[in-house]
């Protein structure tokens, strides 16, 4: 391929709106977003595309003669130049802007599979590099949040990337234009395939390595995972006490009368508002059982109590983990020691969620039932706690936590109230208020 790049604009692909930024969430910075709009003021000089990223294509095209083209993009559409963006051509080279980035197609039929090409530049750890997105994870070429060079992170852009890989590299001319060859060009299958395990042994542990761990970066990693699992399971533990303390049983009271409750429970949800400092977690709270309603639809399925249902019930009684028993958070490595104990009756085997979660919902007496109303539901939530605060003249926290119905006094422990104690768990009525906000419930009436 020449050097002449007079019809660069007409030749290369364009990057559409719809795909994403392609900026690297981590590194973007307020003067690389002043250089883009720079750009867009001045949208009528010219531009071309990195020398290198042509060498490249063209190392693929020889590579995969028949391979798809569909994703393929290098200069971004008016869209993009908006935004933060390397396939916009931010880079000033005299008087034309230089575009640094470049798509190419996923087409595992004809060869071209991005898995293999992708794992190849990052095993190859060439100095133009600034960083790979491929299939919602992104490889930055130096160290990021402290995160160490070349180590795979979650790529959290609208785009999921798994239609095709991304390619950035570094401003600097000497790297853009750098027309050597890329190491691709007669690579055998096998060395052209998935990183070794030893290459993300190196990589993981190098991680590690960066959050402090005294690891040796060539040893095997996955005890050093199994390690560091178990520290967040126990980190986990700790911290959800202090978000989920746990709650004392209210004084033995026997249960209301639902028809006496139901005005009250209706007239406190018509007019629940959250709190302004608890508005974060509230949602956070409700992303977590959006999160986990794949598996709160199965407890559906086998007991018929709604999805949201038991998605509550996991917050309030197990911090949503899936490690716990959904009677009362226990671990599932046996039955419950806590009330209820001894749950459920046959464990190990089975020592799965799904199966604690139905002997929980089963044994509350919330199976097969018809009514799942507003008010029916509130009661039922209710009594997992205790309707021992009536007595105390509050709304119970364990439906009202941070929103205006409440402001102090809970049973701290078994039949110990603190009046002057705040709850710091989020209120069962409160995630159903905002899952019907978010449009995620819709209650009969």
């Amino acid at each position: 391929m020449g050097n002449d790049n007079a019809n660069y604009e007409e030749e290369l692909p364009v990057v559409k709106d719809h795909d994403d930024a392609h900026a690297d969430p981590a590194e973007a910075s307020e003067e690389t977003v002043r250089e883009t709009m720079d750009v867009v003021a001045e949208a009528a000089r010219p531009w071309r595309a990195a020398e290198t990223l042509l060498v490249l294509r063209e190392q693929i095209n020889r590579a995969f003669p028949t391979r798809s083209k569909a994703s393929d993009g290098i200069v971004g559409d008016a869209a993009h130049a908006s935004r933060s963006s390397d396939h916009n051509p931010w880079v000033i080279d005299g008087n034309r802007g230089v575009v640094t980035a470049m798509d190419i197609t996923h087409d595992p039929r004809s060869g071209c599979d991005a898995n293999k090409v992708v794992a190849a530049l990052h095993a190859g750890r060439d100095t133009r590099i600034k960083y790979l997105i491929w299939n919602r994870r992104i490889a930055n070429s130096s160290a990021i949040g402290g995160v160490p060079a070349w180590t795979w992170r979650s790529y959290s852009g609208r785009n999921p990337h798994d239609h095709h890989f991304h390619l950035s590299v570094k401003p600097e001319k000497s790297h853009y234009d750098d027309r050597d060859p890329w190491h691709l060009d007669g690579i055998t299958e096998a060395a052209f395939g998935a990183e070794t395990e030893e290459g993300i042994d190196h990589d993981v542990n190098a991680a590690l390595m960066a959050l402090g761990d005294a690891v040796d970066e060539d040893s095997p990693a996955l005890p050093h995972l199994v390690a560091l699992q178990d520290a967040l399971t126990q980190l986990f533990a700790n911290y959800a006490q202090d978000w989920y303390p746990a709650t004392g049983s209210v004084e033995a009271e026997a249960a209301p009368d639902f028809a006496t409750l139901k005005p009250k429970y209706e007239s406190l949800f018509a007019s629940a508002q959250v709190r302004a400092d608890r508005k974060c977690v509230v949602a956070w709270h409700v992303g977590m059982i959006r999160r986990g309603r794949a598996r709160y639809e199965a407890v559906q399925t086998a007991t018929g109590a709604p999805w949201w249902f038991v998605g509550i019930v996991h917050a309030m009684e197990a911090a949503f983990s899936f490690s716990g028993h959904l009677h009362n958070g226990d671990p599932l490595s046996a039955r419950t020691v806590q009330v209820p104990r001894n749950r459920p009756p046959t464990w190990n085997p089975p020592n799965d969620w799904l199966s604690s979660a139905i002997d929980a919902i089963t044994f509350q007496g919330h199976a097969h039932q018809q009514d799942w109303s507003l008010a029916r539901a509130l009661y039922r939530f209710e009594g997992y706690n205790g309707y021992g605060y009536y007595a105390k003249g509050i709304a119970s926290p364990y439906l009202w936590s941070f929103c205006n119905h409440y402001t102090k006094g809970k049973f701290v422990r078994d039949h110990q109230y603190d009046a002057n104690f705040v709850s710091k768990q989020c209120g069962a009525a409160v995630m159903l208020r905002a899952l019907i906000d978010a449009n995620e419930v819709e209650l009969p009436h």
